[in-house]
């Protein structure tokens, strides 16, 4: 069976003050969607904002929370499924990102602070999709990954925070 997810949100960066949603993000024409293997054996079915730049290409323009191997900028080519959705087939081209997912369970003090957390992920420059206040997916330039990561580690360690690396060999934390 078959699972299917869109993205409810527009990813946000850092205004000086606040979270505001991406003018590229903002862009976006249409949605592009990701099989991803499922443990039950079928398929689950993620949607990303994309914005379509050539006969079968878009460029994600959002950050994804389940897929991993792609990233926020990554072009792709596609083709239409028979339903008539876009279905990615390949990366075309790399947009020089790395993916993270925030997992804030279900801690209630976690979960109320999404703001002020995805906000501090923000300032040092990285690209927030809130999914839901539990779930918060961040981009960020290849060359600050490192960085991020550690800054992610110290927080799993002294919260009750659980993050992924949205790379392709990845495994939960």
């Amino acid at each position: 069976m078959s699972e299917y997810r869109q993205h409810p949100s527009r990813t946000a960066e850092w205004a000086g003050s606040s979270l505001a949603p991406m003018q590229s993000a903002s862009d976006a024409d249409t949605e592009v969607w990701f099989a991803v293997p499922s443990d039950s054996g079928g398929v689950f079915w993620e949607a990303l904002n994309a914005k379509t730049i050539g006969p079968d290409l878009v460029q994600v323009r959002a950050v994804p929370a389940w897929v991993f191997g792609v990233n926020f900028g990554d072009t792709v080519a596609t083709v239409r499924s028979a339903e008539g959705s876009i279905v990615a087939t390949t990366i075309s081209q790399r947009g020089n990102q790395a993916t993270f997912r925030l997992w804030l369970g279900e801690d209630p003090d976690l979960a109320a602070a999404w703001l002020s957390i995805a906000g501090r992920y923000a300032q040092r420059g990285c690209l927030v999709d809130a999914v839901s206040k539990n779930l918060i997916a961040l981009s960020c330039p290849v060359e600050n990954a490192p960085l991020i990561r550690d800054l992610l580690i110290h927080e799993e360690q002294t919260t009750a925070l659980v993050w992924e690396d949205g790379a392709p060999t990845s495994s939960v934390r």
